[in-house]
């Protein structure tokens, strides 16, 4: 007796259905969400708890569907991005391991991320920028971003802190603003450290002793 043909052997394949394309986040977009983040905690939607571990994920995530995750259950406000190097800038990131590099080039900003590991950046034989300004984009995202700076530089920090710490070690320079070279450092320390300091200094902290260590490793 013959056998019934099989239906699925009489028809085409359905075609697959169509998806849309993965689209990676930006780094602006990702500064967006965590300042989001920080409202949220703020007007008590997020506990601390939460606002650290939404944060982490938040810049770790490599697509804006992982991103808009993230904030999903929150009213959506998009607040402007924070200002960061321009185009160009060279990037250092420090990913489940140490890094230290010296002497970058610095005319076009520097990106500096460190997550679940150390980065330092000595920047003190670099040649200074045209401009006379460097701006610097630091995360530390549960690791440390630590910055060497020359003497005789003035030092502005706008970076936010979530169960991390952000501090500047460097000496005050009197010098005439017109003619002090400006270092601008923006971004955030998610359970990590950022820290600026200058070589030599005469405060002993554990960054110096933090330092004397890796000199004497590399």
């Amino acid at each position: 007796m013959t056998q019934p043909p099989r239906p699925d052997l009489q028809k085409d394949p359905a075609p697959p259905s169509p998806s849309s394309p993965t689209v990676l986040a930006s780094d602006a977009e990702r500064e967006n969400m965590v300042e989001r983040l920080r409202e949220a905690a703020v007007e008590g939607r997020l506990t601390l708890e939460e606002l650290a571990e939404r944060s982490e994920a938040a810049y770790l995530a490599r697509t804006r569907t992982e991103l808009m995750s993230v904030g999903q259950d929150l009213p959506q406000v998009t607040p402007p991005a924070p200002p960061g190097p321009s185009a160009g800038a060279r990037t250092f990131r420090a990913t489940f391991g140490d890094l230290v590099h010296r002497s970058p080039v610095l005319e076009h900003g520097i990106e500096a991320t460190a997550v679940f590991g150390d980065l330092t950046l000595d920047l003190c034989a670099s040649p200074a920028p045209s401009t006379g300004e460097l701006t610097i984009a630091a995360r530390a995202i549960v690791g440390d971003v630590h910055l060497l700076l020359p003497e005789g530089v003035r030092v502005e920090m706008n970076c936010s802190q979530v169960l991390g710490d952000v501090r500047d070690l460097t000496r005050a320079h009197a010098g005439p603003e017109a003619i002090t070279p400006l270092v601008r450092i923006t971004g955030a320390a998610v359970l990590g450290d950022i820290i600026v300091a200058h070589p030599d200094s005469d405060r002993r902290t554990y960054w110096q002793k933090w330092l004397d260590e890796r000199r004497t490793r590399t």
